[in-house]
């Protein structure tokens, strides 16, 4: 049981964002960037590359891309099962 004393913040807002959720969003344009290179067979590492060369404070990570990878796989699947998916492709 948790009881809450005080609802407000006992800490100073943090200027750094690393390792909140907040900032491992991906922007729209770096999502479909993964995507089409993830559909152009690029490796995982060689997908992360572009994206540290270009900034420094970028949060993207070897998880995210790993992240996106699956989301967009579920969404070309459907419904079906990796296992219906993987014998609709080999009977196609």
């Amino acid at each position: 049981m948790l009881k809450v004393i005080c609802g407000s913040h006992n800490h100073e807002l943090t200027d750094i964002l690393i390792g909140h959720p907040y900032a491992n969003k991906l922007t729209p344009n770096e999502h479909f960037t993964i995507v089409n290179m993830t559909q152009s067979l690029v490796k995982l590492t060689n997908i992360l590359i572009p994206f540290k060369n270009k900034s420094e404070d970028n949060v993207v990570t070897i998880k995210l891309v790993y992240n996106v990878r699956y989301a967009n796989r579920r969404s070309q699947r459907g419904s079906r099962t990796e296992i219906q998916q993987l014998l609709m492709l080999l009977l196609a």
